[in-house]
C-alpha cells in the first residue's frame, strides 16, 4: 500500500508540505480552541489589567505551563490553546483557570483571608459552549473576586 511520494524500492522523498500534513503541523491550523471568561471584583465591577492563566493536566502527574492572559476594560479575557493541549480527553476536567495577579484596586479576600495583588486560592473549571468546523469555544462564566483591603 503506497500513499504518496515515490514507489517503493526507490529512495522515499517526501515534500516539505507532506511532511507537515503527515505529521499534522503546519501553517495550516486544523482546529483551535479559545477558552473565555470575565473577573469581576464583588460589586460586580469588571477588573481590567488582571493576569489570568489556565493549566491542563496533560498525563499523569503532568500539567501544563500556564498558559496567560490578561483582561480587557471589561474585564474579559480570551486564551487561544496551543495545538499540543488540543487533544486531552476531556479538556473540562483537565483544565481549569485563575488569576494570576490583580492590580492593586482589586485586591482580595477568599476564605476569610486578605491577600495581596496576586490571588492564588481562586480557580474555575471551564465548560464547552460550543463546537463547529474545527473550532470549540470554552468558558468559565465570571469569575467574581471578594474584595479586601491591601495589606
Amino acid at each position: 500500500m503506497l500513499a504518496l511520494g515515490e514507489a517503493a524500492g526507490d529512495i522515499m522523498r517526501w515534500s516539505r508540505k507532506e511532511m507537515v500534513e503527515m505529521a499534522g503541523y503546519g501553517e495550516d491550523k486544523l482546529s483551535s480552541v479559545l477558552v473565555t471568561a470575565s473577573l469581576l471584583s464583588s460589586s460586580s465591577s469588571p477588573i481590567p489589567g488582571a493576569t489570568v492563566g489556565i493549566k491542563c493536566h496533560t498525563g499523569y502527574r503532568k500539567r501544563s505551563k500556564w498558559i496567560k492572559a490578561v483582561t480587557n476594560a471589561l474585564g474579559q479575557f480570551t486564551i487561544d490553546l496551543p495545538s499540543h493541549l488540543h487533544a486531552i480527553p476531556d479538556l473540562e476536567k483537565a483544565c481549569s483557570i485563575k488569576p494570576l495577579s490583580v492590580p492593586k484596586p482589586y485586591c482580595y479576600r477568599f476564605n476569610a483571608i486578605t491577600y495581596q495583588c496576586s490571588p492564588t486560592k481562586t480557580q474555575r473549571g471551564i465548560k464547552l459552549v460550543s463546537s463547529s468546523n474545527g473550532l470549540r469555544v470554552y468558558t468559565a462564566g465570571n469569575i467574581t473576586l471578594h474584595r479586601g483591603p491591601c495589606k
